[in-house]
């Protein structure tokens, strides 16, 4: 099975980052496989996870103005996570706004280059989305 960096979408295909959906039950998983006794592991999502999710729960609905609202709540909140980024560029898409969101998955594959803990693959696929929707206008 291939690995899933932690800020990958989702293999589950919830549109949710994978550290913020199935990784925690994964950890879980795993951590009692090779543990003897039980294990008690408790995701508990923080303000900013739950306001990122929002976004997608929030574009699923066809919420859009909405969620576009949190997405500047999460750039507001915190500059230094590339949550509001990557769902400007989801919510901009979501609206037909290629142009928009092109510039927004730009912006988040240069910010994850920037930081620690984004695989290449992630990049890229900001990258690779973003010269898509550019294909399209």
């Amino acid at each position: 099975m291939e690995k899933v960096g932690r800020n990958a979408p989702c293999p589950c295909g919830s549109g949710k980052k994978y550290k913020k959906c199935c990784l925690p039950l994964h950890q879980q998983s795993s951590a009692q496989e090779f543990s003897p006794g039980p294990v008690t592991l408790v995701p508990g999502l923080t303000d900013l996870d739950r306001l990122s999710n929002s976004v997608v729960d929030l574009i699923e609905e066809g919420s859009l103005d909405k969620a576009e609202a949190v997405c500047h709540e999460l750039l507001s909140r915190y500059p230094d996570q590339i949550d509001g980024t990557e769902r400007l560029a989801e919510v901009y898409e979501a609206k037909g706004e290629k142009k928009r969101a092109a510039e927004y998955y730009r912006k988040a594959a240069e910010f994850a280059q920037k930081s620690p803990g984004f695989d290449q693959e992630l990049i890229d696929r900001y990258f690779s989305q973003a010269k898509l929707l550019e294909s399209q206008e």
